[in-house]
């Protein structure tokens, strides 16, 4: 019994952890003759690699557009005492997406605090431009998904010699009650 709850908060935590094909949603807006549809990754987005997938559709149509060309503006925001911000351009192309579905760029995000995205998809003579909002923090040890994956072995390593620790010390528990009863 002990085993299958074992094995429900393992799964429950490692669900936590997964990703679909193009990461968390973060909105999906009607840009122009579009809908737009924009993953990233990782969740929660840090200072550091990044990647933002983005799927395109007819708007009022579910059938996905193939051949539409996708850029991403990033911009930061700026605080009070902060310079000029520089519009950051990427291009997405689909070669760099994680599914056959989505196009996507990879970026490193040079710095913390709430940034700004404008997703603009050009097919032919048609362009629609859609915008959003989303924040990065900085990354510190809980939200490092690297530390997380190097922390899992010895972590694992531990829970079995805590359990190994523990199954011998119930047998000798075990085994000195017997003896004190059978002595008696």
């Amino acid at each position: 019994m002990t085993r299958r709850y074992l094995i429900l908060v393992l799964l429950l935590f490692l669900a936590g952890r997964a990703f679909a094909d193009g990461g968390r949603l973060r909105f999906r807006q009607n840009a122009g003759p579009f809908t737009v549809t924009l993953f990233t990754t990782p969740d929660p987005l840090t200072k550091g690699r990044a990647d933002f997938s983005v799927a395109v559709e007819r708007a009022g149509s579910t059938g996905l557009v193939e051949n539409a060309h996708v850029t991403f503006i990033l911009t930061p925001e700026q605080g009070p005492n902060q310079k000029q911000a520089h519009p950051i351009p990427l291009h997405a192309p689909r070669r760099q997406a994680t599914s056959r579905f989505l196009q996507a760029a990879n970026f490193k995000l040079p710095s913390a605090g709430l940034w700004s995205i404008d997703v603009i998809v050009q097919e032919g003579h048609q362009v629609g431009r859609c915008s959003g909002q989303f924040l990065v923090r900085k990354q510190d040890l809980a939200t490092d998904e690297r530390a997380w994956q190097i922390a899992f072995v010895p972590i694992m390593v531990l829970l079995f010699l805590l359990h190994q620790w523990r199954k011998r010390e119930v047998a000798r528990r075990h085994a000195e009650r017997r003896a004190a009863t059978q002595s008696t």
